[in-house]
């Protein structure tokens, strides 16, 4: 992601554990909690948000900033430190609603006056937030609790990203020079006690009593211990030493035969850009039949079953199930079917197939990478596979013409027009378009909720008739397994569920 998480990468490195123990220092009971231990992969890059792509550092982030919307579970926009929100008519102008006597985490008075300067930080910095605020032009603020923000086009993912990360209110004054590098500024609901934090290795976090929604955070403490290894995280829950693990599918089974709690969601769409959409370095891709004849070749129900172990939904498509554009009818497209692929190539003059090259990065895909190579040589299509190192993939996008991704999805579909389909994406790296495609983009940004929907689910729909893609299906991504002492709920669209959603059992 460059959007957050955008690559399967991002599914290695952002997974937690989670831990609240009972008796002392832990939990015992409703209201007497006191510690929950989280146990991360990755230690924080920045402090600052506005330089952050997300991943990792967003549960630092939930504990230490406040925002001016947060996400339900169910992925939709929700009251945080803006309890309203209204458009103009033409969705130009968005104007929130600010909390009245809302104190911060430090203590600070909220008002309209802290809101442009963190907004505009995320703007303009360097993290993959900056591209979900590319819309907003200027902030005013007609008094102490309104603030409208000014767009240069209507956005329909705002409020989303608005949600999802883009409005973490900080200290104004940290915001200047580079401060956030080494600590934080904390505004929410937790502070960093640094006697108790070894870089690297441990982070442990207080609870700011005097913070306006201090009542939905029940735990006294957190501490964030830096654990990498996948088998240590999953004994870990078995044994009880941790009450919970965000982790990954592989889990699954295992954590079931152990009695534990789990849940899973579709996150990400899996599958081939077929990126040369115009025959530019591979002349065959330019022709429709030959890139709906790469969907026939692969059997992507089968990757499912046998790679993926059946935790997600096959499908045709690369929007999210939970979106607006997704249509289920679309998902009986392109059966398995290497003979109707071969008739393709034979009508587009590619009987005798063509060689395709692409990257192969063999520790992210080399499961994935054998069975589709044979799939596709089956039908005459010869791959002709080049080592490159994970460091390295997204540079890789735009020097081949087809690769392979599992790349974050969301809720709302309009942000997987900007990450997948807009022509500053990562993954349009020959920034294809055509009139029917942009026309209806259009009518996703401008047009009513209902014209909204209708446009997503046509485009969709042309999409998987064009065949830009290949998707195998959404995988879950996002993993939470857990004993009985920690209930949660997973975050629509997000790797990581928000902390807001772990609470005791009791």
């Amino acid at each position: 992601m460059k959007r957050l998480f955008s690559v399967a990468a991002a599914a290695t490195t952002s997974a937690l554990v989670l831990s609240g123990c009972g008796g002392s220092g832990g939990s015992s009971g409703a209201g007497a909690t006191d510690t929950l231990r989280l146990g991360v992969i990755v230690n924080p890059t920045t402090w600052n948000p506005a330089n952050s792509d997300g991943g990792g550092n967003t549960l630092f982030f939930q504990a230490l900033y406040d925002t001016l919307l947060r996400l339900t579970p169910a992925g939709a926009p929700a009251p945080g430190l803006a309890t309203s929100w209204s458009y103009n008519t033409d969705r130009t102008v968005l104007t929130l609603k600010l909390r009245e006597g809302a104190k911060l985490g430090d203590g600070t008075a909220f008002d309209s006056s802290l809101v442009a300067p963190n907004l505009m930080s995320v703007k303009n910095g360097s993290g993959g937030f900056a591209a979900s605020l590319a819309s907003l032009k200027t902030v005013t603020t007609p008094d102490k609790t309104t603030v409208q923000l000014h767009l240069s086009a209507a956005d329909p993912a705002l409020l989303y990203n608005l949600g999802l990360g883009g409005s973490y209110i900080l200290p104004p004054s940290a915001l200047k020079g580079s401060g956030l590098t080494t600590k934080p500024a904390p505004t929410g609901p937790y502070s960093l006690d640094t006697t108790q934090t070894i870089a690297g290795t441990k982070y442990t976090f207080t609870k700011n009593t005097q913070y306006w929604d201090a009542a939905s955070y029940p735990y006294k403490k957190l501490t964030y211990t830096v654990l990498t290894d996948d088998t240590a995280r999953l004994n870990a829950v078995k044994s009880q030493q941790v009450d919970a693990i965000t982790g990954k599918t592989t889990m699954i089974d295992a954590a079931k035969s152990a009695g534990l709690n789990v849940k899973s969601a579709p996150l990400d769409f899996q599958g081939l850009v077929i990126g040369d959409r115009a025959g530019k370095t591979v002349p065959a891709l330019a022709d429709v039949r030959v890139r709906q004849a790469i969907n026939y070749a692969i059997d992507g129900a089968g990757i499912l079953k046998s790679i993926d172990k059946g935790f997600g939904t096959r499908t045709t498509q690369i929007f999210n199930p939970k979106g607006e554009a997704y249509d289920t009818s679309l998902n009986s497209r392109y059966p398995y079917n290497p003979a109707k692929a071969k008739q393709l190539l034979a009508a587009a003059g590619y009987r005798k197939g063509f060689t395709l090259p692409m990257a192969s990065i063999s520790s992210i895909w080399g499961s994935f990478e054998p069975v589709f190579k044979e799939q596709l040589a089956a039908v005459g299509i010869k791959v002709k596979f080049t080592a490159v190192q994970p460091a390295d993939i997204i540079k890789s996008f735009s020097a081949y013409p087809v690769f392979m991704v599992t790349w974050q999805t969301a809720k709302e579909s309009y942000v997987d027009v900007l990450q997948m389909i807009s022509k500053t994406s990562l993954i349009n790296p020959y920034k294809s378009t055509d009139p029917r495609v942009q026309s209806l983009v259009d009518a996703m940004q401008t047009g009513t909720d209902a014209q909204r929907t209708a446009a997503g689910k046509k485009l969709s729909a042309y999409l998987v008739d064009q065949a830009w893609f290949d998707p195998w299906a959404t995988v879950d991504n996002s993993v939470m397994i857990s004993d009985k002492s920690v209930k949660f709920e997973l975050q629509a669209g997000n790797l990581v569920p928000a902390l807001r959603s772990i609470t005791p059992a009791s």
